[in-house]
């Protein structure tokens, strides 16, 4: 989130540079209010407090790190903004203005995350997968995050261990590696021996992580809700709505018994493919903190680039990585989120193995529809279909149609004549994405990890193998969803469902007008209306007020007219009152004016 905040973020050195990557137009904003004072952060109308002085230490020293680090790369003018400049050493404010950045935005945002450490790297990594919240500049930059750390003391790893199994280390194990095999930000793994003799991967959360993430959470939280008022944002994003996604995801990824259950999901999936393996999960020492898992011996991607591979095993691992994937994505609709080179093992056999299953997408059955939906409108150039197909996807209302089907028509272009089996899948995914963003639309996250995905694995396959094509691999079940989308039984089968849902609805009418009608009675019945809306409603209605009472003064005029012909009182033209000739031209005149404007209005 911080590095949405931070494109968001006015910029007063290049505002129309660093602005346009994002889309975004900066809104006035009033004096910013400092943090300072008995450890309180007070952020104008959030007045966010603090309930203990051990507390407060924990989070000020967070927010002072983030603003030394954002001032070092040249992003003063952030953390000026964001009122964090009181946190800083008086030496230190001189910086604010005075250091530019030497980079790109895109790279000094990288290096700002990187630096901040493991929630934000989490943070970014997820951003890269979503070209409908940031531009492409940024997806590409945040890809490169790499989510490796130095291991901390096996002591403190022990310690952890003892607390999940509730047992000292022996009397599971007969041996533990103090060295790690590897370290990310969340954790690190230790091979060991169970006293079975069996040899496994110890995943071990590192401790007090959690209440790292957590604070950082709360922060990012906080700068939410300021950068909310002091940015006028296209994106279909609110600051805060996308901090509460990125906490539920990193949430999950704490939780190792539910990266478990994922893992013994795939392993189901390929317990009979002689390539692919996923490694055993044990169950029974396996907790929140805790994951164990079989100990692959192998070699990652990584290293298979480099000397001592021949060009066979290569490609042969490209390919059935590649089938791997895809009959995880198309046949199970459950498929592997983060599929990068330290994620996936080759063994001595040239089994493909897949490992880390924190992040994991999912494709229903819609999903898949609306997928083979945009893949047929795509051949047969048809925006109209697109638009319809997208907005069906959607989570948005009140979208301009007309405007993003000419948008549509123009990407169509680059694919005009392509047959289905030479068409990108990942890249026409992203390019969707990229349009829907320009019209505020909010597309399901499992849309675009989907894109990243299979732009991932042409990216590592072409690594392996030069002349790797992920269309001619997508080709089988692209084909296959096509022909069960067209065939006669699939419209049957859509005409059930949808009549199944509208003979739901018909149920379901009594009972919702019942509710509706008891909150009547009880005076709980609401309306909800938006400004705009009553703004237009009560400006139609003086409208109407006024020319009813225009109205009625020009009938009181021909009343009155007509009574002093009647009376015959003053000079007379033509045998009759002047005054009265007066007031019926006069009447006359203002007639013609209100039908003008009745039928200027449409109203006639």
């Amino acid at each position: 989130m911080i590095a949405t905040l931070f494109i968001l973020a006015p910029s007063p050195y290049t505002l129309q540079d660093d602005y346009k990557l994002y889309g975004v137009e900066v809104s006035e904003c009033g004096k910013t209010q400092r943090m300072y004072k008995s450890y309180k952060i007070v952020h104008d109308e959030s007045n966010i407090m603090f309930s203990n002085i051990k507390k407060n230490v924990e989070y000020i020293n967070r927010y002072r790190q983030i603003a030394k680090v954002m001032t070092k790369h040249g992003l003063g003018y952030f953390v000026e903004q964001m009122g964090l400049s009181e946190l800083l050493p008086r030496f230190r404010r001189d910086e604010l203005t005075k250091k530019k950045r030497k980079q790109s935005l895109a790279v000094t945002y990288r290096l700002v995350l990187e630096e901040l450490g493991p929630t934000f790297i989490k943070l970014g990594q997820i951003l890269s997968t979503r070209p409908d919240i940031i531009s492409k500049e940024y997806v590409e930059e945040f890809s490169k995050l790499q989510d490796q750390v130095s291991p901390i003391p096996y002591e403190e790893i022990e310690k952890v261990i003892v607390q999940e199994l509730k047992s000292p280390v022996d009397e599971v194990f007969s041996e533990i590696d103090t060295e790690a095999i590897s370290s990310a930000s969340i954790g690190q793994v230790h091979r060991a021996v169970l006293n079975s003799g069996e040899v496994v991967a110890l995943k071990v959360q590192k401790p007090n992580i959690r209440r790292t993430i957590e604070i950082d959470i709360e922060i990012m939280r906080t700068l939410a809700r300021r950068m909310s008022g002091l940015v006028a944002q296209r994106s279909p994003y609110e600051p805060e709505e996308i901090v509460d996604e990125f906490a539920k995801t990193i949430r999950k990824e704490l939780d190792y018994m539910l990266e478990s259950a994922h893992a013994r999901k795939f392993y189901h999936i390929f317990e009979d493919d002689d390539e692919v393996r996923i490694p055993r999960i044990y169950t029974s020492i396996t907790t929140r903190r805790l994951l164990a898992m079989e100990y692959i011996d192998g070699v990652n991607i990584k290293e298979l680039l480099k000397e001592g591979y021949t060009k066979e095993q290569r490609k042969k691992v490209a390919r059935v990585g590649a089938q791997a994937m895809l009959k995880m994505i198309f046949d199970h609709g459950f498929f592997h989120g983060d599929p990068h080179h330290s994620n996936v093992f080759v063994t001595k056999n040239d089994v493909v193995t897949f490992l880390d299953f924190g992040i994991i997408g999912r494709l229903s059955k819609r999903s898949k529809e609306h997928l083979t939906d945009l893949l047929i409108a795509i051949v047969r150039k048809d925006a109209s279909q697109v638009t319809s197909t997208v907005v069906a996807m959607s989570e948005t209302k009140d979208i301009d149609t007309q405007e993003l089907t000419w948008d549509i028509d123009d990407l169509l272009e680059r694919y005009y004549g392509k047959p289905l089996d030479e068409i990108n899948i990942g890249n026409y995914i992203q390019d969707l994405m990229t349009v829907a963003k320009r019209y505020g639309i909010k597309v399901p996250s499992n849309y675009a990890l989907l894109g990243k995905t299979l732009i991932m694995i042409e990216g590592i396959g072409r690594q392996l193998d030069p002349e790797f094509n992920t269309v001619e691999h997508t080709r089988p079940y692209v084909e296959r969803m096509v022909r069960e989308r067209m065939s006669p039984l699939s419209t049957i089968r859509d005409w059930y469902e949808r009549l199944s849902e509208s003979s739901k609805m018909v149920v379901d009418i009594p009972s919702k007008l019942d509710r509706v009608m008891a909150d009547i009675a009880k005076g709980d019945f609401k309306v909800g209306i938006e400004r705009s809306t009553m703004d237009e409603m009560t400006h139609s209605f003086e409208k109407t007020v006024n020319r009813l009472s225009f109205s009625i003064v020009i009938a009181g005029m021909v009343l009155a007219s007509s009574m002093l012909f009647m009376a015959n009182l003053g000079p007379e033209l033509y045998g009759l009152p002047i005054f009265g000739w007066v007031g019926f031209m006069i009447s006359f005149m203002l007639g013609i004016w209100l039908i003008g404007a009745i039928i200027r209005g449409g109203k006639l």
